[in-house]
């Protein structure tokens, strides 16, 4: 057996990597609905483009999953790294509507290898004791994606424009995709005892693709808690990154026009509402390791959950209502909190029940309900707001994280706290 990586050795390298890859996606969040001209969209088209990314996910993820428990993790990763340069250069360089829907499909392949591999190495090289933690680290890299892909990204294009912009951000995807081919180990190996790379390419791939549909059913039926992990991740990531990344910007032009002020400052529509996805994705990488730390040691998982549904119910209340800069603010950094805290500790959950030699399965799986999630939310958002206001989005979302408490507490009589064995 080869000897088990240090976390550090993995992380550090991983973390750096994902976190420079999403900077070209998120400042599309920030500054596509403002830049419709310059890329020859319209406004029904800027929900199909900040959600379609996604739509490719969803059947793909399954499907990386398994490749990555066949072939490992760090030549698929790699592969997911240079299709994101690619992509986002894209952005840059395309106009109208196809040319930059087969952008936004491309950055969805590439986001299922990049993601799904980065989440099945933060699980080899952790245990049940450290996942948690690990899980919030991993996952403060990725925040510090979104806070600082939208700050920089949104004033890179009221500086020098948009396309520059984006071909400024594809640079560095380029950088993170150089540390991976320096740095980046591979861990399938070590977590699997050598046995993976060994016996895992006989099989042919179709008998794969069948063994993971018959153990995932198999997984779903016998555990309760799975499944209610993988419902609350839909939830979570189609109120936060379906529907806030995708509306921040509108919401501030809607009720403040094209200049914000945020204390003594006054900014544009596109500074601003990167400002904001910066602030957010801050504070959830700042929350992230604590709650991680909290459901390992102390808390659990599942009370650490409830407090973070909790909590974005009445983030999202507040973006319903708010009039005031500082309104608007307060409810965004409650929202962050929440998803920190959720993202972390339902990443550690699903990881405590991941059996061994199937954690690319499991990741696959748990990435395609956020997918499934994050996808409908630009797509329902900007169709309800063809017949009502914004505020009747976020309170759809305060609506969910309700329902995601009933099924915590509809759950109840299954054991929550069963547990795989130490891997």
């Amino acid at each position: 057996m080869m000897q088990s990586l240090s976390p550090s050795r993995v992380l550090v390298p991983l973390g750096l990597a994902v976190c420079l890859s999403l900077f070209g996606d998120l400042t599309l969040y920030a500054v596509l609905v403002t830049q419709l001209d310059e890329v020859g969209l319209s406004l029904a088209a800027v929900g199909v483009m900040l959600g379609v990314n996604r739509l490719v996910r969803i059947p793909g993820n399954p499907l990386a999953g398994v490749l990555f428990d066949r072939w490992g993790r760090r030549r698929l990763f790699i592969v997911g790294m240079l299709l994101g340069v690619l992509s986002t250069a894209s952005y840059g360089l395309v106009r109208g509507f196809w040319p930059f829907l087969v952008s936004r499909l491309a950055w969805g392949i590439a986001w299922t290898l990049i993601n799904v591999g980065g989440m099945a190495m933060v699980l080899d090289v952790s245990t049940r004791s450290s996942r948690g933690r690990l899980a919030g680290l991993y996952n403060a890299w990725m925040w510090a994606g979104f806070a600082l892909g939208p700050l920089v990204g949104g004033f890179l294009v009221d500086i020098v424009g948009f396309r520059l912009a984006m071909l400024t951000c594809a640079g560095l995807t380029a950088i993170g995709l150089a540390v991976a081919v320096v740095a980046l180990p591979e861990t399938a190996r070590s977590a699997n005892g050598d046995t993976q790379g060994k016996l895992r390419p006989t099989l042919s791939l179709r008998r794969c693709l069948d063994d993971a549909r018959w153990r995932g059913r198999n997984l779903l039926h016998a555990d309760h808690s799975l499944a209610t992990v993988l419902w609350l991740f839909l939830i979570t990531q189609f109120a936060g990154d379906g529907v806030v990344l995708s509306t921040i910007s509108l919401l501030l032009q809607q009720r403040f026009g094209q200049r914000v002020a945020l204390g003594s400052l006054a900014l544009g529509v596109a500074s601003a509402s990167g400002a904001l996805l910066g602030l957010r994705s801050l504070l959830a990488s700042t929350v992230g390791p604590l709650a991680g730390y909290l459901s390992d040691a102390h808390a659990g998982r599942w009370p650490v959950i409830v407090g973070s549904l909790v909590v974005g119910i009445a983030g999202f209340g507040l973006l319903s209502f708010a009039t005031s800069g500082g309104a608007v603010v307060l409810g965004v950094a409650l929202g962050a909190v929440s998803g920190g805290a959720a993202l972390a500790t339902l990443t550690a959950q699903v990881g405590d029940l991941a059996p061994p030699g199937r954690k690319g399965m499991m990741m696959g799986a748990y990435a395609t309900a956020g997918d499934v999630g994050s996808m409908a939310g630009p797509f329902l958002a900007y169709a309800l707001l063809l017949v009502a206001d914004l505020r009747w989005v976020y309170l759809l979302c305060t609506f969910t994280f309700l329902v995601g408490l009933w099924l915590i507490w509809r759950s109840r009589g299954v054991q929550f706290c069963k547990s795989t064995p130490e891997s």
